[in-house]
């Protein structure tokens, strides 16, 4: 009955018996006291501790949470109708009694005093009367609950807010990776590299276009568990996270952790496409923990498995080495990691991850590194300064996609706000200095290499290749806070964040569709790549009773084209024998090829674009000219020729 009463507030007062309604009225020392108001909904459950008084007295005066989420009508009853609640030692109060003071009621207004009642007092006054002054009250103590829910989650069961994170998460991006007619650029990429299955590409290693290739077949070539790949990568990122956040900051700094890494900007619009960056965030996270189990423990088992990581982190993305070498630095940086130098491990990891890369190694040896070449293949800047500068604009690009890590971690911090509550207090646990040196180093020593070979090389990078390295940062900035964080408004940076987490899918995929029908250039995600498939199947098949075997172009138009088409033809990137080692003059002779080029990067139709004619010298071209509608009153003029050897005899 007293918790029933105390859920029920006021009203339950009336509902008294006629015999309890006539009972004398006891008196404490303190006289009557009037009915309490109820405290925020934010308020700590760590002050809810009552003195030793367990009377029934006691029980009737404590505080009911949900009471917030009542009408202003019915909070501002007269402290007069309401029986005053007994109390045996009036000295003795709860915390949140001291924290929260009554509010005074004024009869005459019906309303009661306060910021939180402001709103709904407000709301009267408007057309609707007291119906609408109870909606607007409602969603604010919706918005009100929701923000301390999720905090009192993330304080109070955190593994199961992980869960609910990671699958809001994963199935808004899912579901907007599909919502678009096409596949991002890099897609096309991933395809067209992963058909061949090389031990290495010109531009990267081969991971991922083995597992896009792998995957596509096995789910009888569905494109779509190309994003599965995708989403599946962050998931698996988040997850080695929370393994090495939990055994360093503890299970609430692993969460928050995750939460801050979700407002990177890679781990936004990004996640769309399955890369190399995307691709190696999984492993970059794995690496680390697995080398922080093999240091502590020092099993041998486990410096295989490390050895075994650090291959593919090397067979992802060659940017993989410097997370290497920042872990041989720190292994020789530690007394732990000295001490494991002393027996087997570390060289039985050398040894499997070398054994392991040894392909790719020959493959590089026999193609002349040429993905190092890619890496540095820019415009050149000239000049001590410029140099300097360029090495600083891309610090300074990273720094710009971690903003909103960053100003959600200040927003925290500010003073107080209307309807922010009580503030939040966040325990975490104390990393030691093994762990906090690793994550750190590993965090922001990758991108700090980049941008000195930046400035020592003087080419103007680009800032997307820091992608595949963030996968730490978010557990880094936790390692950066206090023991005991105090967020001062809780509310605000958890509103905002929600925000983040579900309106950024739904606002990606406005913006590409709002862009496609606006004036700009069509996104690769709108383009009618099938359509502009079909339409070159039908211009080969009636001009050749060959098999559709070789599209000439580059990655994006020839990309359209090939992963379409059925069979699907191989790629000769950009005509050159060097990009597409599969393709080879003798094939290229006996099979021909269609030449695919849009008019945007070389106007004319009527001949061959002049890069294409060496390498496809001695085959006999048909010319002709396609435009094709992008809708929305675009469209997009493509040349095309047909290659086909000389007919025998002539």
């Amino acid at each position: 009955m007293t918790g029933a009463r105390n859920r029920q507030g006021p009203r339950a007062i009336k509902k008294h018996s006629k015999k309890q309604r006539n009972r004398p009225k006891k008196r404490t020392g303190g006289g009557q006291q009037p009915a309490r108001v109820a405290a925020p909904a934010s308020v700590p459950a760590d002050q809810l501790e009552t003195t030793p008084d367990a009377s029934p007295a006691a029980e009737a005066s404590r505080p009911a949470p949900i009471a917030a989420s009542q009408p202003a009508q019915q909070q501002a009853k007269p402290a007069a109708q309401a029986k005053p609640a007994q109390q045996t030692k009036p000295v003795q109060q709860t915390k949140l009694a001291q924290a929260s003071k009554p509010a005074k009621t004024k009869p005459a207004t019906g309303a009661a005093g306060g910021g939180q009642s402001r709103p709904a007092a407000l709301a009267t006054s408007a057309p609707g009367g007291a119906a609408a002054a109870g909606r607007e009250f409602s969603f604010i103590a919706l918005f009100v609950e929701t923000c301390d829910s999720f905090l009192d989650a993330l304080r109070n069961s955190p593994a199961r807010l992980l869960l609910w994170v990671m699958a809001v998460y994963g199935a808004l991006w899912f579901a907007a990776t599909i919502s678009f007619p096409a596949m991002p650029f890099d897609s096309y990429e991933m395809f067209l590299f992963g058909k061949e299955m090389q031990w290495g590409y010109w531009k990267h290693p081969p991971l991922e276009p083995w597992l896009t290739e792998i995957a596509y077949q096995l789910t009888f070539h569905w494109i779509g568990s190309h994003f599965v790949l995708a989403i599946a990568s962050i998931l698996v990122t988040f997850y080695f996270i929370w393994l090495i956040g939990i055994e360093t900051v503890g299970k609430t700094g692993a969460v928050l952790a995750i939460a801050l890494t979700i407002l990177i900007y890679y781990f936004g619009p990004p996640v769309t496409m399955y890369s190399h960056n995307v691709g190696q965030l999984p492993i970059f996270a794995a690496t680390v923990y697995i080398y922080r189990k093999a240091v502590l423990d020092n099993r041998i088992g486990n410096w295989a498995l490390f050895g075994v990581a650090a291959a593919l982190l090397m067979y992802s993305k060659y940017s993989g080495a410097l997370l290497l070498a920042v872990l041989g630095l720190h292994l020789l940086l530690m007394p732990q990691g000295r001490r494991a130098l002393a027996t087997r491990g570390p060289y039985l990891a050398v040894l499997v991850g070398t054994a392991l890369l040894l392909p790719n190694l020959i493959w590089l040896v026999q193609n002349d590194f040429l993905p190092f070449t890619f890496a540095f293949d820019r415009p050149p800047v000239e000049g001590v300064f410029a140099k300097l500068f360029a090495g600083l604009k891309f610090l300074g690009s990273q720094v710009g996609y971690h903003a909103g890590m960053i100003v959600i971690v200040l927003l925290a911090m500010i003073p107080k706000l209307p309807l922010q509550g009580e503030p939040v207090t966040l325990e975490l646990e104390q990393p030691k200095t093994f762990d906090k040196s690793l994550v750190l180093m590993a965090a922001f020593l990758p991108l700090l290499m980049i941008g000195a070979m930046t400035a020592y090389a003087g080419v103007d990078q680009r800032p997307e290749i820091g992608g595949s390295l963030v996968a730490l940062s978010g557990l880094a900035m936790v390692m950066l806070l206090p023991q005991k964080l105090v967020l001062r408004a809780p509310r605000l940076v958890t509103t905002i964040w929600l925000l983040v987490l579900i309106g950024l899918p739904i606002g990606h995929v406005a913006h590409n569709y709002a862009k496609a029908s606006g004036s700009g250039q069509v996104p690769t995600q709108m383009w009618p790549a099938r359509e502009l498939s079909n339409a070159m199947q039908s211009i080969w098949n009636g001009k050749s009773f060959r098999r559709f075997d070789i599209v000439t172009g580059d990655f994006k138009q020839a990309g359209f084209v090939a992963l379409y088409a059925s069979p699907r033809p191989s790629v000769f990137i950009d005509a050159d024998f060097r990009k597409s080692p599969w393709i080879t003059p003798e094939r290229l002779k006996a099979s021909g090829t269609l030449v695919l080029w849009s008019t945007a990067d070389f106007p004319r139709t009527d001949e061959i674009p002049e890069p294409y004619r060496k390498a496809l010298e001695g085959l006999t071209p048909t010319l002709g000219t396609l435009v094709l509608p992008l809708g929305h009153g675009k469209s997009q003029t493509y040349g095309w020729a047909v290659m086909l050897p000389p007919e025998p005899g002539r």
